[in-house]
């Protein structure tokens, strides 16, 4: 055989070789998509559940403040709640829009770079709702009224400020200016230039979402075999 036979039949079968690895790299690349896509159609639906949720709370406690506005602990409470569920209610269709936008027909790296985005908004999430944890103590002064805005009679008397005689108003502030310095500093703490700190990266990891953590771990596992088939 002469050499330019052999050159010939090695390029022939270069060719193919390159062909095969386009096509596992391309299977690959559908199988990450296709696992990605399941993993985030029930975040999806959940969120717009928690959306439609969000905006009935944020409408009831808007028809409460209107009803105790002249109020202050009632309006207070009410308000503080109101900015809660806005940032709830944010979070949520920040996702939705990334996960509505994310192109899985791209490459690995760029659906990686929008789960990051989605555990990067969890994360942010995360730390709002320790920081909101103060405005926590309004629900017992907004429920309670609400309840006996109805006028039901077996409720009738069981508004917490009106039966401590204002004093429950006076220790949910109280509580809530000393909680404020402590919820600052989880805040700060929580980022992940403290990935050090065991405690945060326990948090961080939880707060990512079993969902969105699950897909960037199968993600990982299909890049190492992609480049192990190259």
């Amino acid at each position: 055989m002469e050499l330019n036979e052999i050159k010939s039949l090695w390029e022939v079968y270069d060719k193919k070789l390159e062909a095969s690895l386009k096509l596992n790299q391309r299977f690959i690349d559908l199988i990450v998509a296709e696992k990605v896509r399941s993993s985030l159609a029930p975040l999806f639906w959940r969120r717009i559940a928690e959306g439609i949720v969000q905006l009935a709370c944020m409408a009831f406690l808007v028809v409460f403040l209107c009803r105790n506005f002249s109020e202050p602990a009632y309006s207070v409470s009410a308000l503080s709640l109101i900015a809660f569920y806005m940032v709830a209610f944010i979070n949520s269709i920040r996702q939705l829009v990334i996960i509505k936008r994310m192109d899985y027909s791209n490459d690995i790296v760029t659906i990686q770079s929008g789960l990051a985005m989605l555990q990067a908004h969890n994360l942010d999430y995360a730390r709002m709702v320790v920081l909101f944890i103060p405005a926590c103590l309004a629900f017992p002064t907004v429920v309670l009224k609400a309840i006996k805005d109805l006028h039901i009679d077996s409720f009738a008397n069981k508004d917490m400020i009106t039966l401590t005689g204002g004093h429950w108003w006076t220790a949910q502030v109280a509580a809530t200016l000393s909680l404020i310095p402590l919820g600052l500093w989880c805040y700060n703490q929580l980022s992940y230039k403290n990935l050090h700190k065991k405690w945060v990266r326990n948090f961080i990891q939880r707060s990512s979402g079993k969902r969105v953590r699950k897909a960037a771990e199968f993600m990982k596992e299909l890049h190492s075999l992609k480049f192990e088939a190259i």
